[in-house]
C-alpha cells in the first residue's frame, strides 16, 4: 500500500498497537518512505521521522529515504521535521505483514527575519571640492567670514545683501551703478568697504588709488588680482546674484588668508566665490 502524506497540521491520533489491544502477539508490518520538498521529487536528507506511540525515530538519508521495520499492526501518528520546512503531522495504518509506502512532501517554511534596526552615523553630504575646502576651513576658526549655501538660498537677492552682513564690512554707495569690494584701512575705518563708482564699469578709466581692492577668486580661479587699472578693473559685486553661488568666503588679510591664495598681492584681502552647480 502506498500512502502520500501532505502537510496536515492537526491533532495526532495515536492508537495502541492492535496486538497490545488484543493481548495477543501482534503481527508486524514495515513502513518504507521518502521525504521530498515538492512533487518533482527533490529529496530532503536529514529529516527526522517519529512514531511517538512506539517511541521510535528515523533519519532520512541523502536520497530522502527512511524505513521502520517490525511495526506492530495498528494506526499510528507520524511526525516529520526538517530544517527549513513546516512540520508535518499525520497518521497511517500498518496492516499485519504489510508494507506501507509513505511518500511525504514537506512545505518550505517562510523565513522570518528579525527586524533590523540600524542606526547609521551621520554621513556628510558629498560636496564639490571647492565647497568641501570651504567647509573644512569653517571648522578651523582661523579668521575667515563665510556665507553658506543655506543662507544664499534663503532669499533671491543681490550678492551684496549677504556680503554686507559679514562682520566688519560696511557698504559705501555713490550715485553710480558699480559696486566694488575694497579695503578701506587707509580711510581709518578699520575694515574693508564696498566702494561705489559712477557709470558703467566698462567705461571706468580711473580708480581711487587710496583704496585697496580685494582680490576675487571664482571656483578657485583668479577673477581679479589687484592693483586695479583701466585694463584690470575689479568685478562689479553689485551685479552678482546670490542664487548663482553656493558659498562665499572672505579673508581680511595676513594669516587669515589660506596659503593657496596668499600672495604678495593679497594684502588687501581675498574673497572666494563658489558657483552653484546644476544637479
Amino acid at each position: 500500500m502506498r500512502i502520500r502524506l501532505a502537510f496536515v497540521l492537526c491533532a495526532a491520533v495515536i492508537a495502541s498497537p492492535a496486538g497490545a489491544q488484543s493481548g495477543q502477539a501482534a503481527r508486524t508490518g514495515t513502513i518504507v518512505g521518502t521525504v521530498a520538498r515538492d512533487s518533482a521529487g527533490t529529496m530532503v536528507g536529514q529529516a527526522q521521522i517519529q512514531l511517538p506511540a512506539l517511541n521510535r525515530s528515523a533519519t532520512t538519508n541523502w536520497l530522502g529515504e527512511f524505513q521502520f521495520s517490525d511495526v506492530p499492526a495498528g494506526r499510528y501518528a507520524i511526525t516529520v521535521r526538517a530544517v527549513g520546512f513546516q512540520p508535518l503531522v499525520d497518521s497511517l495504518i500498518v496492516g499485519p505483514s504489510a508494507r506501507v509506502d509513505a511518500d511525504i512532501i514537506l512545505t518550505a517554511a517562510p523565513v522570518n527575519l528579525a527586524t533590523q534596526h540600524t542606526t547609521a552615523s551621520a554621513v556628510e553630504k558629498r560636496l564639490p571640492p571647492g565647497l568641501q575646502e570651504m567647509a573644512d576651513r569653517m571648522k578651523t576658526g582661523l579668521g575667515g567670514y563665510f556665507v553658506t549655501d543655506s543662507m544664499l538660498r534663503a532669499r533671491d537677492n543681490k550678492l551684496t545683501d549677504f556680503v554686507a552682513k559679514i562682520p566688519h564690512l560696511t557698504q559705501a554707495l555713490s550715485n553710480g551703478t558699480g559696486i566694488f569690494l575694497a579695503n578701506g584701512r587707509e580711510h581709518g575705518n578699520g575694515g574693508p568697504v564696498f566702494y561705489g563708482v559712477r557709470g558703467d564699469t566698462a567705461k571706468i578709466k580711473t580708480f581711487n588709488h587710496n583704496l585697496c581692492y580685494v582680490n576675487v577668486y571664482v571656483d578657485g580661479a583668479p577673477y581679479f588680482i589687484g592693483p586695479a587699472t583701466e585694463q584690470n578693473p575689479p568685478p562689479d559685486i553689485g551685479a552678482m546674484w546670490a542664487h548663482d553661488y553656493s558659498g562665499v568666503e572672505y579673508y581680511p588679510g595676513g594669516a587669515t588668508i589660506p596659503s593657496e591664495y596668499a600672495t604678495s598681492k593679497s594684502s588687501c584681502g581675498v574673497m572666494l566665490l563658489w558657483m552653484r552647480r546644476t544637479p
